[in-house]
Parts: C-alpha cells; structure tokens; sequence
C-alpha cells in the first residue's frame, strides 16, 4: 500500500514541479530557445521553388522552362539518354531537367544494345524512370563468342622403367 502512496504523489509532483521550472530562469530561457528554433523554421529563406531551381541549375535542361528534375537510371553503363531529342548525357543515372507541364519522350540507348524510347506524361508522381536491359536486347551479348584455343604442352616422351612383378627362380 505504501508504494501505491508513494508513486502517486510522485505523480502528482510531477506537473507541479514543471509548472514551477517554467516561471525559473531555467524555464524562461528554454522557453526563448524554443522560440527561436520555431522562428529559425518558418522565417528560412529557402523555399520549394528556389530548392528546384537550384537542382535544375545543377542539371542538363531540356529547355528553357524546365522546372523538374527527372532521373534516369539504366541498368547499363555509358547509356546515352536523350530527352525530345536533344542528348543530354552518357552514364547509368542522369539527372535532367524538364518541363513538369509537358510530354517529353525519353530515348536510352546503351553501348551494343537495343535503344528503347519511353513517352512520359504528367503528372510525374515519382519522376525516376528506370531503363531494364536483357541479354536478348543487347547485341554484344547476343554474339557468338570466339573459339578459346588453349596451347597443347608437347608431350615429352620419357622412358620408365618398370618393375616386373614376377619372381624368378
């Protein structure tokens, strides 16, 4: 019974001793600290757009509206992807730049593979569009191989002798 006592006025205490440590120095400093983190959050200088365009700044654009970043992932490397036509890069992931209120049309075309051509269209809900290559697509692959000769050592005739296994008498 006496711990049943004990854990409630300790609970009880609890706020108490809180609402006293708020009206401290203690108190009135954290309170100024949370003030100015919540100031520091809200009062940033940068926003969403200036977010994107510097993204965009940082990417090859498609054209002088783009506003979007659009990454592109091959499962081949040194693919060149070209976006409407203009060729923005060689490499297994490209980030470009297009217009998010547009169509554009989407070529990969890997070193010794099938090139395939992708028609994106808004909304681009999650703007990663991501380029599969198979073995049957790739015309590297598809080649026969070259015949693997190997040297033949010499063979090296050397006389042995051997044992008899009879017995003589």
């Amino acid at each position: 019974m006496k711990h049943h006592r004990l854990i409630f006025l300790s609970l009880a205490l609890i706020p108490t001793v809180l609402i006293l440590g708020c009206s401290t120095k203690f108190g009135r400093t954290l309170e100024k600290n949370i003030e100015s983190t919540k100031n520091g959050i809200t009062n940033t200088t940068t926003s969403l757009e200036e977010g994107v365009k510097n993204v965009c700044d940082q990417a090859p654009r498609v054209s002088d509206d783009a506003d979007e970043i659009l990454r592109l992932v091959s499962s081949e490397d040194n693919t060149v992807f070209t976006v409407d036509g203009k060729k923005m890069g060689a490499a297994k992931q490209l980030k470009v730049c297009i217009n998010s209120s547009g169509e554009h049309t989407v070529k990969a075309e890997p070193p010794g593979c099938d090139a395939k051509v992708e028609r994106i269209k808004p909304p681009y809900d999650f703007p990663i569009y991501e380029f599969r290559y198979m073995l049957a697509e790739c015309h590297e692959a598809n080649a026969p191989a070259a015949p693997v000769v190997e040297a033949v050592p010499e063979l090296i005739n050397i006389p042995v002798k051997r044992k008899s296994k009879r017995k003589s008498h």
